[in-house]
């Protein structure tokens, strides 16, 4: 049975710092490197956790609510839908409003732990990723991680959903913000996407052009 729910923007607001305040950042990042094989539900819950971390000190710009996304939502959300998409391993970082099903979700049931197979994943993963050669786009890259064939089970836009994810934590580096690191408004959002080069791949992905984050890749690989 389908379920659907209405939010005010503020009701998402209180709702996300709430359940963020409620989320260890160590279980966090393990369930994303357990989102690359085991439990594809674990891709999710960094973006939505990274949007989220900051929000209770971010400057109100209007309705008592900052620049976070959250100025216009649907007048009803279908929760069963949103849900279902996570189960399935999808991840985005461009709809902020349906982070709160995922971040109360991993309050409510908890966040999965990684196996041996996702963790040797990762570390090809970041192989792949650190033999590419300067300047690649990210559709570049996703091209390559596809022929790696490292990450069972994804397509094209599941495998954008895990590299947003690296980039949204900074392993990815990026001329765009990371919000692991700080608030970033939706203004810098769109003034990054704007400036990139593809319209169809969202900061800070956007603005990787080869590399990884030596620090942040071995605090993954070290969970």
């Amino acid at each position: 049975m389908r379920e659907t729910e209405r939010f005010t923007p503020m009701e998402v607001f209180r709702r996300s710092i709430d359940a963020v305040s409620a989320l260890d950042e160590d279980d966090v990042l393990r369930a994303f490197v357990a989102g690359l094989g085991s439990t594809p539900r674990g891709r999710q819950p960094l973006i939505s956790f990274a949007w989220a971390r900051y929000l209770s000190g971010a400057p109100i710009q209007k309705d008592d609510l900052p620049d976070c996304g959250l100025d216009t939502i649907p007048p009803a959300i279908d929760v069963t839908e949103v849900l279902l998409r996570l189960a399935l391993g999808w991840a985005w970082n461009e709809r902020p409003y349906l982070y709160l099903a995922d971040l109360e979700t991993a309050v409510a049931e908890g966040l999965p732990t990684p196996t041996a197979e996702d963790r040797e994943r990762l570390s090809a993963l970041f192989a792949v990723i650190e033999a590419q050669p300067g300047g690649m786009s990210a559709g570049g890259l996703e091209k390559a991680v596809a022929r790696a064939k490292i990450l069972p089970g994804t397509d094209k836009f599941q495998r954008y959903g895990i590299l947003i994810g690296l980039a949204e934590f900074g392993v990815l580096p990026s001329e765009n913000a990371a919000s692991w690191d700080r608030f970033v408004s939706r203004q810098e959002v769109a003034a990054a996407w704007a400036g990139g080069p593809r319209s169809d791949v969202p900061p800070p992905l956007s603005g990787w052009h080869g590399g990884v984050e030596s620090a942040r890749a071995d605090r993954l690989l070290a969970l």
